[in-house]
């Protein structure tokens, strides 16, 4: 009896009354052993907890058997040899976590501190760490969440299949437990957490509606991830789930909801539908309307937010936010990569709350405005002084070293921003719409540099 509900709670389907939760962890703490896989250097090392049990009798999954779990208080995983995340999803109706926002055991950052990038985008291990797998630094996460609130507390379960290079050879299974981190019932928070749940049942429902390409992919890609890829797929997904935003806003806007929540949404899978029309390879006529189609969703979000705290300065980006600073320098930098100047005035026109406070993003404002104000500090130093001593001085020898820095600097300084590992992570649909520094290629463009002299695997190649 016992393992049937430890089976049904592992894999999402149920997790029985407290009582019953508690009567299945005093028996698990019977279970217990030390698993000498899981010492130092051993296969399973790179799982994070030590709290082994060896059950009476094998599990099974998706047609795969294991009796041994690992966990803490808080969550619970079965581990299985082999590679079965994108199996057990398929057989519990998980989805991919494309946007980071799963929590990992022992997380993503944990997973990520123990590499460093070189110069040609490949990954090593820091000093006294243990060898790098082939691909060093990738995990993948397929989940569901079941919202358990009432009106008293919001709780919610988490059921994850998970694969990672930290562990490479095995898959986790399971859930976190019921009622961990559950937190007093308010209506803000309510709502928050309803948006979330629905957001996420969007992302299902469209993936739901994008088949497998069966034919190859017709374009040479600009940036290729580290394994293989559906571009026809992942294009169809964005495009469906861009529209699904669209309605939802709409409906919001009808409802008395939060509108600008999915206006916000709407606006990050643009610049997605974008990046990855970049990416494949599409012939730049066909990448550019996505431009604009990205700069005008920034538009509707900023108009959504102003009205939903009644200010009508407030941009659509914050600076404060490395996340929000580095996409307004991606788009702008886009913009003027393809010479569409009147989409970086538009962009312009969304921070004028930031207005002559920021060097970097006035120096690439001066292309379209001589008359911006020039100024010599900027939000955050890493990666952007590079980019700024790149801007600041006229020799030309200067500015070259300065563009290869800040090319090499980028995505390790941005790496824990949950959309910049998405080359570590293109296993999943969603999760991959390729990384480019277009502010780089846009200020290489506006000093006239020698691009072929700054090949790197985030500078656009083109136009």
């Amino acid at each position: 009896m016992l393992l049937n509900t430890l089976h049904d709670e592992l894999t999402g389907r149920g997790s029985g009354t407290e009582a019953e939760r508690h009567e299945r962890y005093k028996w698990l703490e019977q279970l217990r052993f030390t698993n000498p896989l899981a010492d130092e250097g051993g296969p399973m090392a790179g799982i994070p907890y030590y709290q082994w049990c060896r059950l009476p009798q094998a599990l099974v999954v998706a047609g795969q058997h294991t009796d041994l779990l690992v966990g803490t208080t808080s969550s619970q995983y079965l581990v299985f040899e082999g590679r079965h995340a994108a199996a057990f999803a398929a057989e519990l109706d998980l989805q991919y976590d494309a946007n980071n926002r799963i929590d990992r055991p022992g997380g993503l950052d944990e997973l990520l501190d123990a590499y460093e990038e070189q110069e040609d985008g490949s990954w090593a291990t820091l000093p006294n760490e243990p060898p790098a797998a082939p691909l060093a630094g990738w995990d993948d996460v397929y989940f569901r969440v079941r919202d358990l609130s009432d009106g008293r507390t919001i709780q919610s379960v988490t059921t994850i299949a998970y694969e990672s290079s930290r562990f490479p050879g095995y898959t986790l299974l399971g859930t976190t437990f019921v009622g961990v981190g559950a937190i007093v019932h308010d209506d803000e928070t309510a709502q928050y957490m309803q948006q979330i749940f629905a957001d996420w049942a969007i992302q299902r429902e469209c993936a739901a509606t994008c088949p497998v390409s069966s034919t190859p992919w017709p374009h040479a890609p600009r940036q290729v991830p580290p394994a293989p890829f559906d571009f026809s797929r992942n294009l169809a997904y964005l495009d469906a789930l861009l529209a699904a935003y669209g309605r939802a806003q709409a409906q919001a806007e009808i409802d008395g909801g939060d509108d600008a929540y999915w206006a916000c949404a709407a606006a990050s899978t643009a610049y997605q539908v974008f990046s990855l029309r970049y990416t494949a390879g599409l012939p730049l006529p066909d990448v550019e309307p996505a431009l604009e189609t990205a700069v005008a969703a920034c538009e509707t979000a900023r108009a959504a937010l102003a009205a939903a705290y009644d200010d009508d300065a407030l941009p659509a980006f914050d600076f404060e936010q490395l996340t929000d600073y580095a996409r307004t320098l991606q788009l702008l930098g886009a913009a003027l990569l393809f010479g569409r100047h009147d989409l970086a005035a538009r962009l312009a026109a969304l921070q004028t709350a930031f207005d002559g406070e920021d060097a970097v993003y006035e120096a690439l404002l001066s292309t379209i405005d001589p008359q911006r104000p020039a100024v010599d500090e900027w939000y955050f130093a890493e990666p952007y002084s590079a980019l700024f001593e790149c801007l600041d001085t006229d020799d030309a020898a200067q500015q070259l070293e300065h563009l290869r820095q800040y090319l090499a600097s980028w995505h390790g300084a941005l790496v824990r921003e949950d959309w910049f590992n998405g080359h570590l992570r293109a296993h999943g649909l969603g999760g991959y719409y390729g990384l480019w520094a277009f502010e780089a290629a846009a200020a290489a463009k506006q000093l006239g540099l020698d691009r072929s002299a700054l090949a790197h695997w985030v500078m656009p190649p083109a136009p």
